[in-house]
């Protein structure tokens, strides 16, 4: 099985780039599972109808107690018979989000949800506008040594992805086994967008492994309640997606790479450089 995880901040589209992927990867014959990392439960939404699951692993867990059934509870079949999880996070105002979201990936491991269920892909989608101790575990643990991250041209993204590299190879000069497979820049049409992140990736010495245009089938789609693989798998978008599953395969085997994250004054720089080929 591999274990794959999505990085990136808050609003940057992961789950977006996430459960299109798992639907193309589910076409192509692996049985996929997603797992959402994020207290706002909706990760998996796109393939559950447009709404996020009214169970989650750990709101079970505090009703019912933790044990293999509960957890089993939470997993949920949807579009393709991809099978849907989420972490969920702690009561209002209690506790820490990202220590939950390790005790719900804790939880997955302890009764090996995943392999009994057969998944040969489990997807993790996993907040990261801090990437803090908690929500750093699906690399520190193990669960996920294949790292994905989302970004875009714009300074918090970039500024993000930079605090997950610094994260990553903190992790690794620890000695977990984790590094980063590639960049997925989800465009934001801005100018010199494509320059500026070939720059930044160079910088980091990460390549980009795809760039999604910015489409209206994507908001089209989860109007509808579901992915552009659903509703337009024959568009230009839902090709950008079968390609990024593609690659994603074509990796098997491959060695990640430890990023070398870079000073915030250089992220400045590179913003200002090309802020500065526009006048």
């Amino acid at each position: 099985m591999r274990q794959i995880a999505l990085y990136g901040k808050g609003g940057i589209g992961k789950s977006t780039v996430g459960t299109n992927v798992a639907v193309a990867l589910q076409n192509r014959g692996r049985k996929v599972m997603v797992v959402g990392c994020s207290p706002k439960v909706d990760s998996t939404a796109s393939l559950l109808g447009g709404e996020p699951p009214t169970e989650n692993i750990l709101e079970l867990s505090r009703i019912k107690g933790q044990d293999e059934d509960t957890v089993m509870q939470a997993v949920k079949k949807g579009y393709r018979d991809i099978y849907c999880a989420e972490a969920g996070g702690p009561e209002p105002a209690e506790g820490c989000a990202g220590r939950g979201s390790a005790l719900a990936l804790d939880l997955l491991k302890q009764y090996d949800i995943p392999n009994k269920l057969g998944v040969d892909f489990l997807v993790y989608d996993v907040i990261a506008d801090v990437v803090c101790g908690g929500f750093s575990q699906p690399m520190r643990r193990g669960y996920a040594n294949e790292v994905y991250i989302v970004l875009s041209g714009e300074l918090m993204a970039l500024y993000s992805a930079n605090n997950i590299c610094i994260a990553i190879s903190e992790l690794a000069r620890t000695g977990a086994n984790v590094g980063v497979a590639g960049l997925i820049c989800n465009m934001r049409n801005m100018d010199f967008e494509r320059d500026l992140v070939e720059e930044f990736a160079e910088r980091i010495g990460i390549p980009v492994m795809a760039y999604v245009p910015r489409s209206p089938k994507v908001q089209e789609a989860e109007a509808q309640g579901g992915t552009v693989m659903e509703f337009f798998p024959e568009s230009e978008q839902a090709k950008v997606y079968e390609e990024m599953a593609q690659n994603i395969l074509n990796r098997a085997g491959q060695p990640t790479k430890i990023p070398r994250p870079v000073e915030l004054e250089d992220i400045m720089g590179l913003m200002q450089k090309y802020e500065g080929a526009l006048s």
